[in-house]
């Protein structure tokens, strides 16, 4: 027994254990020991690279969560501000036509209209956001709108 083991470990076995590995490598069976044996060694190798490298996706798929968040954030905002700005556009706009000292032009009104219409579709998309602030203005604006159609007498 003792023998063979050392016959094993001799120059020539090691010859024909590397040839047989080749040949099984090269087989038309998929029996691949030194794709295998290859796979084993870099994983050993990058172990650390490996791990390192998860670590960067995990923060880097948090950061972009986050991002996206943000970014949500920031469109709502955006979209409140859009609503405010409108709300004080047509504010101001049935202030001008109360006090009956400036006349508008029917492009004006237009604008203030599509105003209106922004304004309530975002209310209704967002029940929580303050509104009903317009809706008294929004009746004198419409009836001074069709009182000027009626006449032809925009600015």
């Amino acid at each position: 027994m003792l023998d063979l083991i050392q016959n094993i470990s001799a120059p020539g076995w090691t010859g024909i254990v590397l040839l047989l590995l080749t040949l099984i490598q090269v087989s038309p069976i998929q029996i691949n020991p030194w794709s295998w044996l290859a796979q084993k060694i870099g994983n050993a190798l990058n172990q650390d690279v490996i791990k390192k490298q998860e670590e960067i996706q995990k923060e880097t798929k948090d950061y972009q969560k986050n991002t996206d968040k943000k970014i949500e954030n920031i469109v709502t905002l955006m979209e409140q501000r859009d609503a405010e700005d409108a709300r004080n556009r047509i504010l101001r706009f049935g202030d001008e036509i109360k006090s009956k000292q400036i006349r508008h032009s029917q492009e004006y009104y237009n604008q203030i209209l599509a105003d209106m219409t922004d304004y309530e579709t975002y209310c209704h998309e967002h029940p929580k956001f303050k509104n009903e602030r317009t809706v008294a203005t929004e009746q004198v604006i419409r009836d001074a709108y069709r009182n000027h159609m009626e006449n032809n007498d925009f600015l």
